[in-house]
């Protein structure tokens, strides 16, 4: 009984373990809502492929070890990087010190708090889900989750604070 309780056990550290290797903190030298500005600054702009400079290769490295399928944009000075670890898609934002802004994790229903999962069904209760991610940013992680209403082209796209506040809705119909 020991034996499988001391197993247990190991495999949970592993687990957190492994999940705190694929999520490195965010840094904190900026506020929530700078991040904010900056990551809009940067979408409103036209990036461009790069192929950065070797200390931000270094700190991509040793935040994401298992990322493979890397691709490189950068505009007003902040540095996007899209890549995959296991089937999952991901996208960090670092500025030119190589500081980590925010990272875009597209994850599962499963992994989405119940607060958050709760607060989407019972807003949208006719629509399910079909594309979730959860955005680390600053101190906050939100969620964006698409929706799409059953038997209809109607789609919503909400941002979904960690607490189950809505703080954004748009329609494509």
């Amino acid at each position: 009984m020991n034996t499988l309780k001391n197993l247990s056990i190991a495999a949970g550290l592993l687990f957190l373990q492994t999940a705190a290797a694929q999520s490195p903190a965010i840094d904190s030298r900026y506020s929530d809502s700078t991040i904010v500005r900056m990551v809009e600054k940067f979408r409103a702009s036209h990036s461009r492929d790069v192929f950065p400079a070797a200390h931000l290769q270094q700190k991509f490295q040793n935040d994401f070890p298992k990322a493979r399928d890397v691709e490189w944009e950068t505009a007003n000075d902040i540095y996007e990087v899209e890549f995959e670890v296991g089937n999952r898609d991901f996208k960090a934002l670092y500025d030119t010190n190589g500081n980590l802004l925010m990272v875009n994790e597209e994850i599962h229903r499963s992994a989405l708090p119940a607060v958050v999962k709760n607060a989407a069904e019972s807003k949208y209760p006719k629509y399910s889900f079909e594309d979730i991610h959860k955005i680390r940013r600053g101190t906050e992680t939100v969620y964006k989750i698409e929706m799409e209403k059953q038997f209809s082209d109607t789609e919503v796209r909400l941002l979904v604070k960690s607490d189950g506040t809505v703080v954004e809705e748009n329609f494509d119909y």
